[in-house]
């Protein structure tokens, strides 16, 4: 078994820029922020973070990447459970971070944005978007099977539904916050679950 290497200081340069920056990106947007927000706070030079991310697209790819793996194993985690856990989940999702600090999630942002991105973040943007409506779907079927969710529709549509539902809710949520709460409810209802049950 190979011992884990410490991080350099390049690595933790690194880390650290691509933390502050998915901050800036979840509470600004993708076009919301530049590289100086991120040297003036990291305290370093650009060129420190040109270096790591020659362009912005090159650091805005990297984060959905980042976003996908964290993703899959959140995924991974939860799949043993039952589609009720998984639901409830899906949907701590969307409490982490309207809880930190109002952010919209990922896929949220980058679909607000879309129009605007580089062709090259547009794609993954795009797969990240694909991996959130699949886990949906496999929530929905797995509860079908179950006998555990009921279906408003065709899975697919019923995935769609939760998904954007939730997207949605975060986003307003910023202007009416008790709205996630509510979409929360109100996709449990209709997906057969009885309050208190």
């Amino acid at each position: 078994m190979t011992t884990p290497q410490p991080l350099t200081a390049r690595d933790d340069t690194r880390s650290k820029i691509l933390d502050l920056a998915e901050l800036l990106w979840l509470g600004r947007g993708f076009n919301g922020f530049s590289y100086q927000h991120i040297s003036r706070e990291l305290g370093v030079k650009n060129a420190a973070i040109h270096y790591h991310f020659p362009h912005k697209v090159d650091l805005g790819v990297e984060l959905v990447r980042r976003y996908r793996r964290r993703l899959a194993r959140y995924i991974e985690a939860s799949a043993k459970l039952d589609a009720r856990a998984q639901l409830e989940r899906f949907f701590a999702l969307s409490d982490a971070y309207f809880l930190n600090e109002q952010q919209i999630c990922p896929s949220g942002s980058l679909s607000a944005e879309f129009h605007t991105l580089p062709d090259e973040l547009k794609a993954e943007a795009a797969l990240f978007v694909v991996d959130m409506r699949a886990w949906a779907l496999a929530i929905v079927r797995q509860g079908r099977e179950e006998g555990s969710l009921a279906a408003i529709g065709r899975d697919e549509e019923t995935a769609d539904i939760l998904y954007a539902g939730l997207q949605g809710a975060l986003q307003l949520a910023r202007m009416a916050p008790d709205l996630l709460e509510h979409v929360k409810s109100a996709l449990r209802v209709q997906l057969g679950i009885t309050p208190g049950v």
